[in-house]
C-alpha cells in the first residue's frame, strides 16, 4: 500500500513539473489591491494547491462536527430506557 501511495505521489509531482515546464507564459494576477507577475504554470499549481488545502479543511471540519453529536438511534434508545 505504501508503494502505491509513493507511486501516485511521484506521478503528481511529475505532472506538476510538466505543467510548470509547458506553461512558461508570464501573466499578471490582479488582486484588486496588488498586481503580481507570475508564470502561468506557477499560478495554476498555486490554485490547485489552494483548492486542495481549502477542500481538505472543509472536509475535516465536516468530519469533526459530525462526530461531536451522538447518532439519533443512540439518543432514542437511552430515552426509552429512562422512561421504563
Amino acid at each position: 500500500m505504501r508503494a502505491l501511495k509513493a507511486i501516485i505521489a511521484l506521478l503528481f509531482v511529475l505532472a506538476g513539473i510538466a505543467l510548470g515546464a509547458l506553461n512558461q507564459q508570464t501573466i499578471t494576477v490582479d488582486l484588486f489591491f496588488a498586481r503580481y507577475q507570475a508564470h502561468l504554470g506557477l499560478a495554476l499549481l498555486l490554485c490547485v494547491i489552494a483548492g486542495a488545502v481549502i477542500g481538505g479543511a472543509l472536509a475535516s471540519v465536516g468530519l469533526v462536527s459530525g462526530r461531536s453529536r451522538p447518532p439519533k438511534s443512540a439518543e432514542s434508545r437511552t430515552e426509552g430506557g429512562k422512561s421504563a
